[in-house]
């Protein structure tokens, strides 16, 4: 057994003669024989005759928690720590230690007060919803009729103050939120609006949670919890028994994404949005459903992920204060008949639409095939007239570059032609210029110029022929042939 250092409220003894010592640290309730009571707190060293003396409990709480002290007299207090306290049977019923509230940050805590009658003027009520309050009034006979109502003031936004009235004597009930970030502890006269939704419960912890998994099944209280959240969140919801028009049935898997806007407008409207947000998925799912046969109901599933497929749900989110966001489509299961039939169907179906599609397939390979004959002909056929055609166009080049030549050499031999005949006619010329100046010097000198040009321009014979022989003889003389000017013999 380990030996403890200091005594709490398990220490209790009856001391006819003796003495105790009250460690430092410790506290200790004597009660001596009169009945009358003394607390001792140590260090000391007290001395018993016919006395009860029993060791009280300490109670400490951190700066993150406090002390819920509940005193003999209906007295109830709340100490935030850091703090510590010895628990006085004679004044205390109990001490408990609890932690503070820690709110992140879009979370908010939900938090009531009760008023006393004299507060209920001068407490300045907190943020919220505006909510008229009948106050109880005076004694118990008006008490008895003051059945509070409440009435939501029109045109006003929900940033006003609120008080909600509650039936009873001498107050009324105040609720007010907690926003985050902070660290909240409630007052002695406040308590927390403990939730109670729809959730999963999970079989590996057991605990509850309001997203889920695929394919699980919400549960009425499942889900408990003080600290609301206020960002936007999601949750698997699986609809069961939805049957079409062609008495098929099926499971349809879903997952919503949603997002807390009002909080005020929740409280009022709900006590379990989870709860309503499930059966109003369920109520458009089975409409979707029952307008639908099963084979046109799984063409459509893509209309399952808009918003507008489901009215009920978006109109139920709107009046508890909720937005929603999107929804998606995550399948459908069914019986094992009805999938085993709907396997088949399937594998007969993609069976002949296999075939078909290679039939196809076929045929158009042989389209393509005699496509690609028909244009390689074709092209054939082009690069052979093309060739023809370059066969051609060479010639045609080659017969031009010959007509190019002759004409170059035919203008080349006419110029050279004009050169000769201008070279000979310029000599001509000088030569008349020359003989012309010959005569004019003749003239000049006394010579008949007639008479000279008559002997000088006169023909020369063909022949000069001249024989020499004394003897007469026989002779007999052939003369060749003179030829023309134009080539001819004369």
């Amino acid at each position: 057994m380990v030996k403890r250092t200091f005594r709490d409220g398990q220490y209790y003894r009856h001391v006819r003669f003796g003495k105790r010592t009250v460690k430092e640290g410790e506290c200790a309730a004597v009660w001596l024989y009169n009945g009358t009571r003394k607390v001792v707190e140590g260090p000391q060293r007290i001395r018993l005759f016919f006395s009860h003396v029993r060791f009280l409990d300490r109670h400490v709480a951190d700066a993150n928690q406090y002390l819920a002290v509940q005193y003999r007299d209906g007295r109830k207090e709340h100490r935030r720590g850091p703090s510590a306290t010895f628990m006085d049977p004679c004044i205390h019923i109990s001490i408990q230690t609890y932690d503070a509230f820690k709110l992140s940050a879009n979370e908010v805590l939900i938090v009531y007060r009760e008023l006393q009658a004299e507060q209920q003027t001068a407490q300045p009520l907190v943020k919220g919803e505006p909510m008229a309050m009948a106050a109880a009034t005076n004694g118990k006979a008006a008490a008895a009729k003051a059945a509070t109502t409440t009435t939501k003031a029109a045109g006003k936004s929900p940033d006003k103050e609120v008080a909600v009235a509650a039936c009873g004597v001498p107050g009324s009930v105040q609720r007010r939120l907690v926003c985050g970030p902070a660290v909240f502890i409630p007052a002695a006269n406040e308590w927390i609006h403990e939730f109670s939704w729809h959730g999963s419960v999970s079989e590996r912890t057991g605990k509850g949670s309001k997203t889920g998994s695929p394919g699980d099944e919400k549960v009425p209280h499942a889900l408990q919890f003080s600290k609301l959240r206020c960002m936007p969140d999601q949750m698997y919801v699986s609809v069961k028994g939805v049957r079409t028009t062609d008495d098929a049935q099926i499971t349809v898997h879903l997952m919503i994404f949603y997002e807390l806007k009002r909080v005020e407008q929740m409280l009022d409207a709900t006590n379990d949005p989870i709860g309503d947000f499930i059966n109003a998925t369920s109520a458009d799912v089975m409409t979707f459903g029952a307008s639908n046969t099963y084979e046109s109901l799984l063409q459509k599933t893509t209309q399952l992920s808009e918003v507008e497929a489901f009215p009920i749900l978006a109109s139920r989110m709107q009046q508890t204060g909720f937005e929603l966001l999107k929804i998606v489509y995550r399948g459908y299961s069914a019986s094992d008949t009805l999938q085993s039939m709907h396997d088949q169907a399937i594998a007969k179906r993609t069976k002949l639409k296999l075939d078909a599609d290679t039939r196809a397939m076929e045929q158009q390979q042989m389209h393509l095939d005699l496509q690609c004959k028909q244009e390689r002909s074709k092209a054939e056929m082009d690069l052979e007239a093309a060739q023809h055609r370059h066969k051609a166009e060479l010639k045609d080049m080659e017969a031009q570059q010959a007509r190019t030549g002759r004409d170059a050499d035919e203008l080349q031999a006419q110029r050279h032609l004009a050169e000769r005949e201008r070279l000979a006619l310029e000599a001509k010329r000088a030569r008349n210029d020359e003989d012309l100046r010959y005569d004019e010097a003749l003239k000049a000198l006394g010579v008949d110029l007639t008479q000279l040009l008559c002997v000088t321009n006169q023909r020369e014979p063909d022949h000069h022929i001249k024989v020499e022989g004394g003897a007469a003889s026989q002779l007999h003389l052939e003369m060749p042939a003179r030829k023309s000017l134009w080539g001819g013999s004369k």
